[in-house]
């Protein structure tokens, strides 16, 4: 990982630690709201490539009635590139675990399940249509999907990636 201060300020911004841990928790917060415990760790690593990534985005599905394996048969470009973005990121996912970990907003599980911290957040006060509100509803849909999508192995098969 790049020190702090030698990473382009484009990147900084938009993965700066702060910004990677409120995404996954809102991820977490979505999958607990299905009456999950707590999501699996490994999935923690599949949130930021998915969210971040504007044309995968947008294309998620709006509701989880929606499955998601045969989501992605109908939409085979959302896996183009992904395992190298999952790769690319992976170092700015753990910074953004360990900094919610840090500032008790997420907490592990014994079972290796990431769980919500009922610690009050406030976040800023962004437009409704702005990048980073969008990709906060989107990481809260992708948890509520995700708790409804299969095992971990099978959720990462989907996607072609390998744990």
């Amino acid at each position: 990982m790049q020190p702090w201060n030698e990473r382009p300020t484009e990147i900084a911004r938009l993965l700066n630690p702060a910004f990677c841990s409120i995404i996954i928790r809102e991820a977490v917060r979505g999958f607990s709201d299905q009456g999950e415990d707590g999501m699996p760790y490994p999935l923690a690593f599949l949130v930021l490539p998915i969210v971040l990534h504007r044309s995968t985005r947008n294309a998620l599905p709006n509701t989880i009635a929606t499955k998601m394996h045969p989501w992605i048969e109908q939409h085979q470009q959302v896996r183009v590139d992904f395992a190298r973005r999952c790769a690319a990121i992976i170092e700015h996912t753990r910074e953004g675990l360990i900094y919610a970990a840090a500032n008790e907003l997420l907490e592990f599980s014994d079972e290796a399940e990431i769980l919500i911290r009922r610690k009050r957040l406030r976040l800023p006060n962004w437009p409704n249509d702005s990048e980073p509100t969008s990709c906060l509803d989107r990481a809260r849909f992708l948890g509520r999907w995700l708790s409804q999508a299969g095992n971990t192995a099978t959720v990462f098969a989907m996607w072609g990636v390998r744990p």
